[in-house]
């Protein structure tokens, strides 16, 4: 009974801990131009120039793979910003924007 009690706990955390994605959230560009909004489970939406793009994301280290029908980016994240092609800098926004 205790070894069934330990799985079900362990098997809790490494739920718990899928749902804490590290990415999760939006971020813009300075100019307010270019959004990624991250949604936690390896969706992400984004918007330029008024035109939106759904896409899918997955982590690779300090990496950040989006990928969609346009083709696939590669991001770095470091800190609460992430960089890609071309000079894009994105940063991450508060939660009550």
């Amino acid at each position: 009974m205790r070894a069934t009690a330990s799985v079900a706990l362990l098997a809790s955390a490494f739920v718990l801990a899928g749902c804490n994605d590290p990415i999760a959230g939006t971020y813009a560009d300075g100019a307010g131009v270019t959004q990624y909004v991250f949604s936690g489970d390896g969706d992400v939406r984004i918007l330029v120039l008024g035109a939106e793009v759904d896409a899918e994301y997955r982590l690779d280290d300090d990496k950040v793979l989006v990928s969609s029908a346009q083709g696939t980016v590669v991001l770095t994240r470091r800190d609460d910003r992430l960089y890609g092609p071309m000079g894009l800098e994105l940063v991450r926004q508060s939660d009550n924007q």
